[in-house]
């Protein structure tokens, strides 16, 4: 009877120790590292898991006290696959995460990633033979005994984790009241307007081919200036639309989300902007939530989201934690990204707005079924649009598919640009308004894993009242550091070809800063010192910016 509740106790401690991993420890970890790219809060998720470990736990005892009762060597067999389980998870979680492949909607190819195959069953075989292999020299009950405790350690040292990460992370920070909306994105001014659209992924070299195998797009842009050789300063998104706004480089000397807070309350841009009495709009997924000067903003509304489905909130968890904790071959199914948390974002205080999406589809059919109103206000609208980010489920007539290829996202993409072109054109604010349709940053279409190659984004303008009668293509040397002062220019009235001081045929080093998307605080400084395509002509300055 002892040996019986002494197994009965580490069953326990196990079923609480695996629960408080993987329903507790887990997501909120997951949280608090990447707390700005969830929409909810700690205290919107905290409830939740507990929920969910509360519930594994209870299953779990309950199952192994019905397994004890039916057969005693069927219960040793079920206390040491446990323990050989929990082992193991915690392992593959914690330390067998570093080449994963990204959370960010890319294409995974699994057989890139055998390593991790390989890696991942020989922890389980070596594991599950130094279990067996120490059951049978050693008592069960001993086994059992030190199977609690080692359960008990593990969840201890990652409870003090937890408690650190809480805290340094500022994760249990309630965050603020707001949501990014639709409201004024079709409402331009019958005075002035300075649209800028970003397709995110857009990269120059395979726009430059594209557009040769579609004339029509050329018709489409005739009125703008292609700028097909632009740098940009980052290969990833989160540094990159900062620093379209501020030109203010991020190099780790801060946190970032202070820096992202500074840029959006402080960047002359915006004081500008407001200064010659433009309405701002910011339809940007990422760039909300962040403090109260964000309500500079007018998309942006004061209301408290909520959860629309409990079930469906737990799910994308439990995918989330098992992408970092499941043996190899099963993270495959629980791909999903934390952008996927948004449609579950529920507001029903505000019937008279919808939330925005920067999804092409979705933006897609907004743009279609509402119409462009018109203010006397001048407008700034910035749209931050998934473009030619992969996945890729669009086809050119904006289909959705199944397997799409890169060139079939920019042809979507172009798609929108047009229709939205059309709308502006049909209400006659298409000639009042300064357009720049670009990208964050280029694309390594060879390996969609790299940072490699994205050094090359899309910039087309057109200016206040520019017309030809085709597409303009210059090759000046632009930089994405040179965006500040075109974006002024055009608010004073020059034309797309005419708000850059390079021209074509200048010599000029452009300044990269490359960094993996795993080490996003460890940067490389590249001079690109001959056309921004070419990685050949770009040096590596010796520089290096770490923590």
């Amino acid at each position: 009877m002892k040996e019986s509740k002494l197994r009965l106790r580490s069953a326990g401690l196990l079923s609480v120790a695996a629960g408080f991993m993987l329903f507790l420890y887990a997501p909120l970890e997951i949280y608090f590292n990447n707390k700005y790219e969830f929409w909810f809060d700690f205290y919107d998720l905290i409830p939740l898991c507990l929920l969910m470990f509360a519930v594994f736990t209870g299953v779990s005892f309950l199952l192994a006290f019905i397994v004890s009762k039916i057969n005693t060597r069927l219960y040793h067999g079920f206390l040491t696959v446990y323990l050989i389980a929990f082992l193991c998870t915690y392992i593959q979680g914690n330390f067998m995460i570093g080449n994963l492949p990204h959370l960010d909607g890319s294409t995974v190819d699994w057989a890139q990633y055998s390593g991790l195959r390989i890696g991942s069953v020989a922890l389980w075989v070596a594991v599950a033979v130094l279990v067996i292999l120490t059951v049978k020299k050693l008592s069960l009950t001993k086994v059992a005994d030190a199977a609690g405790a080692v359960s008990g350690l593990i969840s201890l040292v990652l409870l003090v984790t937890l408690v650190t990460l809480g805290f340094t992370k500022q994760g249990l920070e309630h965050k603020f009241s707001m949501i990014n909306t639709t409201y004024g994105e079709l409402e331009m001014s019958t005075d002035q307007n300075l649209v800028l659209l970003v397709l995110d992924t857009v990269d120059g070299d395979i726009m430059s081919q594209v557009i040769e195998h579609h004339p029509e797009y050329k018709e489409t842009l005739s009125d703008f200036t292609y700028y097909n050789n632009t740098m940009s300063a980052y290969p990833f998104t989160a540094y990159s639309v900062p620093y379209l706004f501020s030109g203010e480089w991020y190099e780790d000397q801060e946190e970032f989300i202070e820096y992202a807070k500074r840029v959006y309350r402080e960047a002359p841009f915006f004081d500008d902007l407001e200064a010659r009495g433009y309405r701002m709009g910011m339809y940007e997924e990422d760039a909300y939530r962040l403090e109260e000067s964000m309500f500079r903003f007018e998309n942006m509304i004061d209301t408290t989201p909520t959860i629309s489905s409990i079930a469906q909130f737990m799910k994308l968890e439990i995918k989330l934690v098992g992408f970092k904790y499941m043996p190899f071959d099963l993270k495959r199914f629980c791909l999903t990204i934390p952008a996927e948390f948004n449609s579950l974002e529920k507001t029903d205080d505000i019937s008279d707005y919808e939330l925005f999406s920067s999804d092409n589809q979705v933006f897609y059919t907004y743009l279609k079924k509402t119409p462009v109103t018109l203010t006397d206000d001048k407008c700034f609208r910035f749209i931050h649009l998934v473009g030619a980010h992969s996945p890729w489920h669009q086809d050119a007539q904006m289909n959705e598919i199944e397997n799409g290829t890169y060139e079939q996202s920019i042809e979507a993409s172009m798609t929108i640009v047009a229709t939205y072109l059309q709308k502006l054109k049909a209400s006659g604010v298409y000639d009042n308004t300064a357009i720049m349709i670009l990208s964050d940053h280029g694309y390594n279409i060879e390996d969609d894993d790299s940072s490699e190659k994205r050094q090359h984004p899309i910039l087309f303008v057109k200016g206040v009242g520019e017309h030809y009668d085709e597409l303009q293509i210059s090759s000046a040397p632009i930089s994405q550091s040179d965006y500040l002062e075109a974006y002024t220019r055009l608010l004073d009235g020059k034309q797309g070809d005419a708000i850059f001081d390079y021209k074509e045929g200048d010599a000029r080093e452009r300044r990269f800063l490359f960094y993996d998307y795993d080490e996003p605080t460890h940067f490389y400084e590249y001079m690109q010192t001959g056309y921004a395509g070419d990685v050949d002509t770009m040096y590596f300055t010796g520089v290096e910016i770490t923590p």
